[in-house]
């Protein structure tokens, strides 16, 4: 054991640098590169107070295309990351004009060949003469052909620009800024647009305005940048007196925006898109929410509401509420959070994250049926003891955060790192692999397996309980929430209080079984039947690691979701020849090459790629759509309306 900790060691430190960037998800990075990117200045400096742009320019190989922001059909869409200097402000960022493509009676928005994204960057009047500030962006894509499509792909682009007395024009690049800028879509300035809205769709009639003779062809579509229009059914175009009526489908599942905002994109490039925002009026639009596909009231907010909330909104004032039935809710006391904490502890029990360590532990009293009574009981007091100790430990650090350095934690705020997700998916993996037989390896963490009436067999029965507080403390059940908030909000000596006995109410059974002798030799008698039980449980750890692979998977998209996939194969192949070719009986030279080296190396591969799948992040969903935004509860109190209220974490 010791030979293969430092040999684990030895291989990570050498290793780690040379295989940090592997990732076998990473897109094509052995193969030909199928986009170029690069970010372009317009200016070679910049004064102080001025606004200059940058172009990041894409390129793709024929055959391929990527998505415009609102994509329309299923897809990825291009975003953009901006690390700017303090007080550089991203004042717009400008779309060219994407290109129409139907698939399968979907209408999708993309972009082919080469594009540009042009930036407009204010300047603080504060910038000092002489400096260099450095402009990065990182864009994000996802390519596709006809037949599917790549992981998305991202790369981190840096500009470095001096800060001069005078704004000077880059004269090499005026030609790749004009062709950039024929490509936005122009402000509409020809038409008069009305929008309405129906149960079904969008009704956008268009007057020519005094001098526009331009006529309106059926390949002309209106492209929703909010993402209300329903990409799989087709729109219609219809003409009278020279005034055009295009109907648009809504899709059900997004609220109704107070405004329309989108393209008028000519399919044959005849004639320019143009950018238009027209107020939408009728059944259900601004102050009238429709009913979602999703059966709750929703209305989009502007960014006029948003602005006015957010000077309502002091996350640290409790807001006032009744229930439904018309009570009111009773604040919980001491004495009835004592109550409360322990039930949910002891029913926590029950819940999916845990219940795999009370098989493991029913197995672990099954090997102990005939054994002395006293030892029985003192390994079910010393499995508490680390449940116990570690609960005061957990407690002892939220305390600490909270009294030294201000830090307000929330209860299962852990679940929202990605590293203590993967950490635990890992963790349980490894387990499931060791009960499921395929090697043998730190049984007497679980209590499974080990000479139970030793000393090592105390060691296991204690770090039972510490496994059983890692696991439990991301879960909640029945009580919990109220309570732990509750918890959280008391002085140290009560919170410690209640999480002992929090501690205490998850240990109960263990401790019942471990008393009552005559429980456990009820249990069948340890034989063949406990292999196949021990195998069976390593199904509900392997269930536990995917209910936390979902978290993880939210939080770092598909990139991060793939990475610790793939890892997780790579600890299995290092966990398989371990256990294949590192025992004992195995030659020397043998063991050491295939059952510690080929491991380490492998594990070392796991590693890198587990902190490259940690540092991944998903795309930010658009606000567009949402219903809620800060101040909104406050907002709407202000008007005299009643608010309801329904909300969940999304772990």
């Amino acid at each position: 054991m010791k030979h293969l900790l430092t040999s684990l060691l030895a291989f990570i430190a050498i290793l780690s640098p040379i295989h940090a960037d592997f990732d076998p998800f990473g897109g094509n990075s052995n193969g030909p590169k199928k986009t170029e990117v690069s970010v372009i200045s317009e200016v070679s400096a910049v004064a102080p107070g001025d606004t200059f742009t940058i172009a990041v320019k894409l390129k793709h190989i024929d055959g391929w295309h990527s998505y415009y922001k609102n994509p329309g059909g299923p897809g990825i869409p291009l975003e953009f990351s901006w690390k700017l200097p303090e007080g550089f402000e991203l004042k717009t960022l400008h779309w060219p004009t994407p290109h129409l493509y139907t698939s399968m009676g979907t209408l999708f928005y993309m972009y082919e060949g080469e594009y540009s994204m042009l930036a407009d960057i204010s300047v603080p009047k504060t910038a000092k003469v002489g400096e260099k500030v450095n402009i990065s962006v990182t864009p994000s894509w996802q390519l596709c052909d006809k037949v599917g499509c790549d992981p998305p792909e991202s790369k981190e682009l840096t500009l470095s620009l001096p800060i001069a007395e005078k704004t000077q024009i880059a004269a090499e690049q005026t030609s790749f800024f004009a062709k950039a800028r024929s490509q936005i879509p122009k402000k509409n300035d020809a038409w008069d647009v009305k929008a309405e809205v129906t149960t079904e769709n969008f009704i956008l009639t268009l007057t020519p305005k005094e001098g526009n003779t331009q006529k309106l062809e059926k390949k002309h579509f209106v492209l929703d940048t909010a993402g209300s229009i329903n990409a799989e059914k087709p729109q219609t175009i219809t003409e009278k007196d020279g005034v055009y009526t295009i109907t648009i489908p809504r899709e059900a599942s997004v609220a109704i925006p107070q405004t329309i905002t989108g393209l008028l994109i000519d399919e044959t490039k005849a004639s320019p898109a143009l950018a238009m925002s027209v107020p939408v009026s009728g059944d259900g639009a601004g102050n009238a929410p429709t009913q979602s596909a999703h059966g709750h009231l929703s209305t989009a907010p502007t960014p006029e509401m948003i602005a006015e909330a957010a000077k309502l909104y002091h996350p640290e004032e409790k807001i006032d509420y009744v229930k439904l039935d018309g009570t009111e809710e009773k604040p919980l006391t001491f004495l009835s959070a004592l109550f409360f904490i322990f039930i949910g502890g002891l029913l926590l029990n029950l819940m999916p994250c845990v219940f795999p360590v009370l098989g493991i532990k029913v197995m672990g009293f099954a090997q102990q049926a005939g054994s002395d009574p006293k030892k029985i009981k003192m390994h079910g007091l010393v499995f508490m003891s680390g449940l116990v100790v570690s609960m005061w430990i957990l407690a002892g650090i939220i305390y600490t955060l909270k009294g030294t350095f201000g830090v307000d934690p929330n209860w299962g705020e852990q679940l929202t790192n990605p590293v203590f997700l993967a950490v635990m998916i890992i963790l349980l993996f490894v387990f499931g692999l060791n009960m499921a037989g395929l090697f043998e390896f730190c049984t007497s963490l679980t209590g499974v397996g080990g000479e139970l009436q030793t000393r090592k067999g105390y060691t296991g029965s204690f770090f039972s309980g510490v496994l059983t507080t890692l696991i439990a403390t991301p879960c909640s059940g029945p009580f919990l929430g109220s309570v732990m908030a509750y918890a959280l909000n008391l002085n140290a000596v009560e919170g410690m209080i209640l999480f002992t006995l929090f501690a205490l109410g998850i240990s109960v059974p263990y401790v019942v079984l471990a008393f009552l002798p005559n429980l456990i030799n009820k249990l069948p008698r340890p034989g063949a039947w406990m292999v196949t039980f021990k195998q069976l449980m390593s199904f509900a750890l392997f269930a536990t690691a995917a209910y936390f692979y979902q978290s993880f998977a939210k939080i770092t998209g598909i990139t991060g979701a793939s990475d610790l996939i793939m890892a997780l194969v790579l600890i299995s192949l290092a966990i398989w020849a371990y256990g294949r070719f590192g025992s004992p009986f195995t030659p020397k030279l043998k063991r050491f090459l295939w059952g510690f080296g080929f491991p380490v190396v492998v594990t070392c591969l796991a590693i890198s790629m587990t902190r490259s799948a940690s540092s991944e992040r998903a795309p930010t969903p658009p606000l567009s759509g949402s219903s809620w935004y800060p101040g909104v509860v406050e907002q709407n109190r202000a008007k005299k309306r009643i608010v309801w209220v329904d909300y969940t974490a999304d772990w």
